[in-house]
């Protein structure tokens, strides 16, 4: 015996090596196929072409590879190929008539290569996803399918088939993907194995929660290793894998043959070959799809989902686990069915059958999964084909003896069970107990309250195996017919009847057997009976607590009540100061009335609205008509009788006198309901004054208007100013064009540049009322009243005019009624400017005929005289319409729209004559001419009081002055240049502020004549630099800027005098005429009112004299005084000096003076900041310092 034991060893190692060598030397092994498949043959049907293909071949040489995959490939190590595979290819075999030989390579490199080196013809596939077949491969369809399922050990066969939770989970080979895992298990720690039995291992060693692999591996190890152990719980229809053969392109009628081979494999064929290496109940077992009509395919498409409704107390057809799903027999047997429908199932439970029935009838359900079949319930409902066959049972308790039924026994009976007429009629002694399920009739029955129980046997077996051993035992009711327990459908769900029939009918009953003998041999699983109970229990503890609580409370209650009441009572005192002090601190009035209009609270804010007077009122009732709330109450009260609504704020604008004045207020009110019902409502009320608000919104409207008209003023002024600028513009450059040809008569020439410059003053006039216009709009303009000799003005500005009217073939007449050697207090510039506006217009619009002036004056008395100046023409007139619209700015009459002007010369002529206190009437009919009246009083003397604007050209003849000029602009260099040349003077030139300061270094100057606008150093700039070394040089500043504030700038810097552009001859020559000493002088009448000097000292001239020498001395000792106090901060003191400045500057008629003062006085009232101040002062010493020089030069006479 032990020399066979050691041949037999001696010739299993060499095999192996043998086997080994020949792997290691990538050659094949030539495997044997074992197979135990029976008699049954697939019906094919080949083509002639394939059967003589198959009767040449004769032999097909298959190649497979390793490792081995148990059930598919077992035992190829010792040269047998056994298993499913096996099974296959001798089934194969035996349909084709042909010999199949294997051939195992050690990869599935080398079976492919062996195929296409055509050492086998095909090559059969381990389990994977499908193959994808690229030239020169074709690939057959699947032959094996398996499916990812999931294990875990018997004891925990009720563990979640997904959670949350975190899990660890066994896989092997990778499959299936942790994707897949992470679907149903997302906090699932993944643990990989190279086996699926070291996975199961790892899980029958309580190393993993749980195992998924795929079926076929699974079941088969279970079944081999581990069948007392572990249980697959669920199988998923997602993420398949099969095996196939690969051939290559070349063999063209091969695979067509496999496909034919394998779409002729029935599931019986299937089964009789997966049965002997697969437990029952695999979905291996069901290879083939079913065989749905359209109609059932379609019913499948709308209806993915269905609504299963069970009975979680009635095992093991139907258990919960935790996340509601269903298991147990019916829970695999659904499982089973979604692998081959892909119907999904929603879970709905009933705690009894009452309830069960209650949910059919409301249609909230598809399928009752363990419905008993009677032909009286099939009245009502559908049955599919019985699924499992059961007998029924008596269960009596052991002591009890025999098992039947007797007379006076109390029965225990599910409501609504089939047997329940039978019962009463068999055996009419008996009690029948309804109880809601066969659990509750079996916990009865263990404790004695009743002494049996109908159920059937499956059920009785578990539950007296699980619950209650040797304490219960069953007999069968032979002489009843076994219950058939099917699925109920409802009555018109018949394509769900048929479909749930095929896929039961594909199920085996050794497969239905197998999975109701493995529930119910599981160990104990807990059922969650706490619906049933939890009412009873909660009504058990809440006695309890309630009784103790009682006892507990009560014996307190009585200590903390005094404690409690003094507690209380001081809260509501803090309450109530709470709400005292929050409502006097809202800063609107707000009080609270009854539905009466009894006063009944309000805050400070009410009581300071009203004036003392009517706070003595407000406190009675609002129907009392003193009190100035009643007249709101008449509103309020509507609002009462129409009903309010609780915390619904109701508003109303409305006038409200204080006993001061009106006030608008937005007054609101809302009912407060209180929650007692002895108490009645209270209105809270108040206002919000919006009377400041209202004015301010008025205010703002008003304001936007006004933006609105200067926006479009300003539109039509630049659409006007465009076209009047450029008219002159063009007619002066047309001119010097004809000049530049050099094509004209001496005598052309000088009428081109006579009327260029015409053309220039009237774009210059054009500015000057621009400049007026905005003087007079801004305040800002002033009149300059003097003694003027009325006949030499009106004279000088005329023959300004003869030159025009000439040219128009007019005669231009002044008729003089004034009284000889009489002088006017009149400003002389501005009424020259008012009778150039007036001719000016007058010739313009004349076309024929003359135009006439007159001047008449009127003694009145007292040294006053009334002045009536007329301009007359015989132009087309003025319509009634244009008149209404003339004195606009910027309007025209049609006529004058063909003309050039700016619309702006009549408005200018009113404002002026306005502002004389006189008045301007326009008298015109259309087509016999216009008269415009100039009517107003004025002051006369016959004395020798000359303006000092002399009406004459003077001639000033040339000192010997050095003069430096200096502008960025070389044109303009060049044009003052030659004007100083003309006049006979020196002039040195520079370009900006730094190259005049390096001339300034080298040279000495007694003139200064800058542009204020430059680059890199402005005027103003250079103006500073040159006073930080010089104060005594002249410096004149020349600026197109024709406005006060430019000028007053100008001289806040150190300049003596500011020029506007553009000067002539006759104006350069008069300034320069006043410069001989360091500073110019001022003419005191243009700073001070001399006529009202005069009065105050009764035409005195020595009295003056010492009038203006102490004003003088005040100005100095208060300036400096101020300055002192700015700098220690006094500004009470500061305020004095300025006061006494300024009332000096009064009496004076100082009006700028007066001006600058009165503003620093403010400063100080208002805390401005010190760069205002310094700048004010500034201004201050300036204009202190003209009112010097000009009492200095001024000689009373």
């Amino acid at each position: 015996m032990l020399q066979r034991l050691l041949r037999f060893t001696l010739f299993f190692i060499g095999t192996l090596f043998v086997a080994q060598g020949a792997i290691a030397g990538k050659e094949p092994i030539r495997l044997d196929i074992f197979s135990n498949s029976g008699p049954m043959l697939p019906n094919l049907k080949l083509s002639t072409a394939e059967q003589l293909w198959l009767a040449k071949k004769k032999t097909l040489v298959v190649a497979v590879y390793s490792p081995e995959s148990p059930p598919l490939m077992l035992d190829s190590s010792s040269g047998r190929f056994r298993g499913m595979n096996a099974e296959y290819l001798s089934l194969l075999q035996r349909a084709l008539g042909i010999n199949v030989k294997i051939d195992r390579y050690e990869s599935e490199e080398f079976a492919l290569n062996a195929v296409k080196t055509g050492k086998a013809d095909l090559v059969l596939t381990s389990l994977r996803t499908n193959f994808n077949a690229v030239a020169p491969f074709i690939a057959s369809l699947p032959m094996v399918s398996a499916y990812p399922a999931l294990v875990t050990t018997q004891k925990n066969v009720m563990q979640p088939l997904h959670t949350d939770s975190p899990v660890t989970i066994a896989i092997a080979e990778g499959y299936p993907s942790e994707q897949f895992v992470k679907a149903s298990f997302p906090n699932a720690k993944i643990v990989h194995y190279e086996t699926a039995y070291q996975g199961l291992a790892s899980l029958y060693n309580e190393k993993s929660n749980y195992f998924i692999g795929n079926n076929l591996a699974s079941g088969t190890s279970i079944m081999r290793d581990f069948h007392q152990s572990l249980s697959i719980i669920k199988f998923w229809r997602t993420s398949p894998i099969h095996n196939q053969f690969i051939a290559l392109d070349t063999q063209s009628p091969l695979i067509p043959i496999i496909n034919n081979f394998l779409a002729g494999l029935t599931n019986p064929i299937t089964n009789h070959i997966s049965q002997p290496w697969l437990e029952s109940g695999n979905p291996a077992l069901l290879t083939k799809p079913l065989s749905l009509t359209p109609q059932e395919q379609r019913w499948l498409e709308k209806h993915p989902k269905l609504k299963v409704l069970i009975n979680p107390y009635y095992a093991p057809f139907t258990l919960l686990d935790e996340n509601n799903e269903i298991r147990g027999v019916t829970g695999d047997i659904l499982n089973l069915i979604h692998l081959q429908t892909g119907l999904e199932f929603e879970t709905v439970t009933a705690n009894s059958n009452t309830e069960m029935v209650d949910k059919m009838l409301n249609g909230d359900w598809n399928i009752l999964p363990t419905a008993t079949y009677s032909p009286s319930r099939e009245e009502l409902i559908s049955f599919t084909h019985p699924i499992i066959t059961t007998p029924f049972a008596i269960v009596v308790r052991t002591s009890s003896g025999k098992a039947e039924l007797l007379p006076g026994m109390k029965v225990a009976v599910t409501t609504m069970h089939i047997l329940t007429e039978k019962l009463h009629t068999k055996y009419p002694g008996i009690d029948l107990v309804q109880v809601e399920n066969t659990s509750i009739g079996l916990n009865l029955l263990a404790e004695g309250k009743v002494d049996a129980v109908i159920s059937t046997q499956l059920t009785a077996r578990y539950m007296i195996d699980h619950y209650y051993p040797n304490q219960l035992k069953y007999e069968i009711m032979a002489d009843e017919a076994p219950a058939l327990v099917s699925f109920a459908i409802p009555r018109g769900d018949q394509e769900l009847k048929q479909i749930l029939n095929k896929a039961l009918d594909n199920i085996s009953p050794k497969s239905i057997l197998f999975i109701s003998s493995k529930w119910v041999k599981l160990p104990d699983i807990k059922i969650d009976t706490w619906h049933l109970y939890n009412k009873q229990f909660y009504i058990v503890i809440t006695l309890s607590i309630f009784i103790i609580l009682s006892f507990l409370l009560w014996g307190g209650y009585l200590s903390r009540e005094v404690r409690m009441r003094k507690q209380s009572q001081a809260d509501l005192e803090n309450q109530l100061s709470f709400r005292k002090t929050l409502s006097n601190s809202i800063p609107i009035p707000v009080y609270t009335i009854s539905l009466d209009g009894e006063v009944q609270s309000y805050n400070s804010a009410f009581m300071s609205f009203f004036s003392t007077d009517q706070k003595n009122v407000t406190s009675t009732s609002l129907f009392d008509s003193r009190n100035p709330l009643s007249g709101i109450f008449s509103v309020l009260n509507r609002d009462i009788q129409n009903g309010l609504i609780p915390d619904k704020v109701i508003e109303h604008s409305i006038m409200l006198n204080n006993g001061r004045e009106d006030r608008h207020i937005i007054h609101w009110i809302t009912l407060c309901v209180m929650p007692s019902d002895n108490v009645m409502p209270t209105l809270i009320c108040g206002w919000q004054d919006v009377t400041e608000s209202r004015q301010l919104l008025s205010a703002l409207q008003i304001e936007k208007d006004k933006a609105i008209q200067a926006n479009e003023a300003k539109s039509t002024f630049l659409a006007s100013m465009s076209h009047e600028i450029r008219t002159p513009v063009s007619a002066v450059m047309g001119f010097l064009e004809l000049l530049a040809l050099h094509n004209q008569s001496p005598e052309e020439d000088k009428e081109s540049i006579s009327l260029a410059y015409a053309t220039a003053q009237s774009l210059l006039g054009l500015i000057g009322d621009i400049l007026d216009m905005n003087k007079i709009e801004s305040g800002s303009f002033e009149l300059s009243p003097d003694w003027v000799n009325l006949d030499v003005l009106i004279t000088t500005v005329m023959r300004g005019f003869e030159g025009l009217a000439k040219q128009k073939q007019l005669k231009l007449t002044f008729v003089n009624r004034l009284v000889k050697g009489e002088y006017l207090r009149l400003d002389p510039q501005a009424t020259k400017q008012l009778l150039s506006n007036l001719l000016s217009n007058a010739i313009k619009f004349t076309e024929s005929g003359g135009v006439e002036v007159s001047a008449e004056s009127i003694a009145t008395g007292s040294g006053q005289t009334q002045l009536i100046l007329r301009v007359t023409d015989t132009g087309a007139g003025i319509s009634q319409e244009d008149q209404e619209r003339l004195f606009k700015p910027y309007s025209q009459t049609e006529t004058g729209k063909r003309q050039t002007g700016s619309g702006l010369g009549l408005l200018i002529c009113r404002e002026l004559v306005t502002r004389m206190n006189g008045k301007l009437v326009l008298l015109s009919q259309v087509g016999q001419g216009t008269t415009m009246t100039i009517d107003l009083v004025t002051a006369v003397s016959h004395e020798d009081m000359i303006s000092s604007d002399d009406l004459q050209p003077a001639v000033y003849p040339a000192k010997k002055l050095k003069i430096l000029i200096v502008d960025d602009h070389p044109v303009n260099r060049l044009l003052l240049r030659r004007q100083l040349d003309t006049l006979g003077y020196k002039v040195d030139e520079a370009s900006d502020g730094n190259a005049a300061l390096i001339l300034i270094n080298e040279n000495s100057y007694d003139l200064v004549i800058t542009d204020v606008n430059m680059p890199n150093m402005d005027g103003v700039t250079l103006t500073r630099h040159i006073r930080s070394f010089d104060s005594d040089i002249v410096i004149w500043g020349l600026t197109a800027n024709a406005q006060t504030q430019e000028k007053d700038r100008c001289l806040a810097t150190g300049m003596n005098a500011c020029l506007f552009k553009p000067i002539n001859l006759q104006q350069l020559a008069s300034a320069l005429a006043s410069v001989g000493t360091v500073n110019m002088t001022y003419q005191l009448d243009e700073i001070i009112d001399l006529a009202t000097l005069k009065s105050l000292a009764l035409n005195d001239p020595k009295l003056m004299q010492q009038m203006l020498a102490q004003s003088l001395r005040e100005n100095d000792k208060d300036f400096l005084a101020a300055q002192e106090a700015k700098i220690a901060g006094d500004w009470i003191a500061f305020k004095m000096h300025m006061h006494r400045i300024n009332g000096t500057a009064q009496i004076l008629g100082a009006a700028k003076l007066q001006e600058l003062a009165e503003k620093l006085e403010n400063y100080s009232v208002v805390q401005a900041d010190d760069s205002a101040i310094d700048h004010g002062m500034k201004l201050l010493e300036v204009e202190l310092n003209r009112l010097r020089e000009a009492i200095n030069s001024f000689s009373p006479t």
